[in-house]
């Protein structure tokens, strides 16, 4: 598991992408003297059961964490990472690019007169702003008409959420749970994303720790390239669907839009129990399970 760890302040901070990740290592690095590293399970076991560690993370909004998801991971398998301006310096992200540039594939029309990344900016970047900078871009709201949005609602239809195309499409909960057993981490307490800062400030004053005024948020604070504007309610049902397991999980409430009496579009969590057994006999209903949805 991949971690940011400080020894000094006897915190642990597990990393879920899109949900004050970068804001959370820096902190830990610059105020907490925590350094990222891969942590086994005996070790954190040991860690928060014993030696009084604390384990944290950061969730978010599933909604409107999936947009910048989406946006991020869109981003990073653009034909544009296997050659050109952007990775002529990166051999090792081109690399990864060509090994998992077939996720994407099913999904043809994403890319459709999108050969360069140049051609990718022009249709969300203002011409002033992209004649100054391709780096200013980031800094200002999209002009997309709609041809970005239309592509990432085609693919909210065509997607089950069963395979992710990038980490950054992963269910928050899918980073809180030991991937071989699919038992919970130990956490200690979980912080809502949209109130990063309060949530670090709260964490320094607990541990003793003091973080200048304006010296704490890092995240990489990128306009978002389409225009979720141009979402339909559908789709934001059907996203609502796909992360279920997260607006049940971590009790996120429900966006007024995707409350419905609908049984077709209606979000749920199906909680299973499983008896333990004594021979023929029930003895205890010792685990949970959390099963998914079918489309």
């Amino acid at each position: 598991m991949l971690a940011s760890v400080s020894d000094t302040h006897k915190l642990i901070y597990r990393n879920i992408p899109k949900s004050s990740s970068s804001t959370a290592r820096h902190a830990m690095k610059d105020f907490f003297d925590g350094n990222d590293r891969r942590v086994k399970h005996d070790e954190l076991e040991l860690a928060v059961h014993q030696l009084d560690y604390a384990l944290i993370s950061f969730v978010r909004d599933p909604l409107n964490r999936f947009y910048s998801s989406f946006d991020e991971s869109f981003f990073r398998l653009g034909p544009w990472m296997g050659s050109g301006p952007i990775v002529a310096d990166k051999p090792r992200v081109k690399k990864w690019y060509f090994e998992n540039k077939y996720k994407v594939e099913k999904y043809p029309y994403l890319y459709e007169g999108l050969p360069t990344i140049g051609h990718f900016r022009k249709v969300y970047c203002p011409p002033d702003e992209l004649s100054i900078s391709p780096l200013a871009c980031n800094d200002v709201p999209s002009i997309e008409n709609g041809t970005l949005a239309h592509r990432f609602e085609r693919f909210v239809r065509d997607y089950d959420g069963r395979e992710p195309f990038d980490v950054h499409m992963n269910l928050q909960v899918s980073n809180l749970v030991w991937g071989v057993t699919g038992n919970p981490l130990p956490v200690t307490k979980l912080y809502n994303a949209t109130e990063a800062d309060k949530g670090w400030l709260d964490i320094a004053h607990e541990k003793g720790v003091h973080i200048p005024d304006g010296q704490l948020t890092h995240g990489r604070r990128i306009t978002r390239r389409f225009n979720v504007s141009k979402v339909s309610d559908a789709t934001k049902r059907k996203i609502c669907r796909l992360m279920a397991l997260d607006y049940c999980c971590l009790n996120f409430e429900l966006p007024e839009v995707c409350r419905t009496a609908d049984d077709d579009e209606a979000v749920f969590c199906a909680l299973d129990k499983i008896p333990k057994r004594e021979g023929d006999k029930i003895d205890i209903f010792d685990e949970l399970v959390i099963q998914q949805w079918n489309f």
